[in-house]
């Protein structure tokens, strides 16, 4: 088989390779990495592909097998809600501590079929951060299983033959994972409506605690990654609000522009820094009833590139700079 003939065959599945190796990981930015170290396989062991009709359920079987090994050479990955309990906000936050933390990856990354609706709520419930925190709590081969049968939809038969189980104990290790990813509770995720939106970005970018405050639902949670601290409770979010996000934002304010990290909305988080505003976080944001419920702050530079997103603020082809 020549390089072409070979990229013709493989090519097609390297999106959802990608997001594949991201669940099982819980890392965007090892996740190309990992999905180069697949097809290299592959491409090694192409002379084992019986049936080309089979190479999706082939390539899954390789991309599962390196994730599995790439897991046993690295820390667990958690959200510092699963990592200790809530912090105080009357302390400032931890600073950023040894614990790998579950990164963001960019919406972009999400593709279905255009007017099937189905199909795309599916893949947004697939990243959820809830259900990626989730599966870092299963064993590597309880969150393969479930990933390739209930997500990728492989056959009990071909999940059995990618990890080289038994069919019984396939379908035993599928019945675990699931009771454990049901265990655990999602923040239901719902549309920010426009008035929300614009209200949620003007108390950001002018420092208002009362109007960010009132945007809070009574269960909101935030968190920081890397920091390990989080707080839960609108009091809670809202002393920490008072205390130390807006004394800074009316020292350094900040920018806040949209963009969507899996399959929610998200926010590129400028500060100003001197004479420009500069890329701090990418911050995933949820709503319930109208209100925010959850705010992942991700103070992680080493996706800032897989997101695409310009480290400088430019608009309208200058430096944005409120002085």
């Amino acid at each position: 088989m020549t390089d072409r003939a070979f990229e013709r065959l493989v090519g097609p599945y390297r999106d959802e390779l990608r997001l594949h190796c991201y669940r099982m990981l819980g890392s965007s930015h090892d996740a190309d990495d990992m999905v180069q170290e697949t097809l290299l396989r592959a491409w090694r062991a192409k002379g084992s592909l019986d049936d080309p009709q089979a190479v999706r359920a082939w390539l899954y079987r390789i991309g599962t097998n390196v994730c599995i090994d790439e897991l046993a050479r690295r820390p667990k990955r958690a959200v510092p809600a699963s990592a200790g309990p809530p912090g105080n906000p009357d302390a400032p936050p931890v600073p950023g501590s040894e614990q790998a933390w579950i990164e963001p990856c960019p919406s972009t990354w999400l593709t279905t079929t255009p007017g099937d609706p189905a199909a795309s709520f599916a893949l947004k419930e697939s990243v959820a951060l809830a259900f990626i925190a989730a599966l870092q709590l299963l064993t590597p081969r309880q969150r393969a299983v479930l990933l390739l049968r209930d997500v990728v939809g492989l056959t009990a038969e071909q999940a059995a033959a990618a990890l080289e189980m038994t069919v019984p104990a396939t379908k035993s290790a599928l019945h675990r994972a699931r009771a454990a990813v049901e265990e655990r509770p999602r923040a239901p995720d719902e549309p920010i409506d426009a008035d929300l939106l614009s209200r949620y970005i003007r108390a950001w970018e002018t420092a208002d605690p009362d109007a960010m405050v009132a945007l809070l639902h009574e269960e909101i949670v935030l968190a920081m990654p890397p920091s390990p601290t989080w707080f839960s409770g609108r009091a809670a979010v809202a002393g920490f609000v008072r205390a130390y996000i807006v004394p800074r934002a009316r020292i350094q304010p900040v920018r806040l522009v949209r963009t969507g990290a899996n399959g929610q909305m998200a926010f590129a988080f400028y500060r100003e820094h001197a004479d420009s505003f500069r890329l701090e976080a990418i911050q995933g944001v949820i709503a319930r009833g109208g209100t925010i419920v959850a705010i992942d702050h991700f103070l992680m530079p080493e996706v800032f590139d897989i997101f695409g997103l310009s480290r400088i603020l430019v608009l309208d082809g200058r430096t944005e700079n409120p002085t």
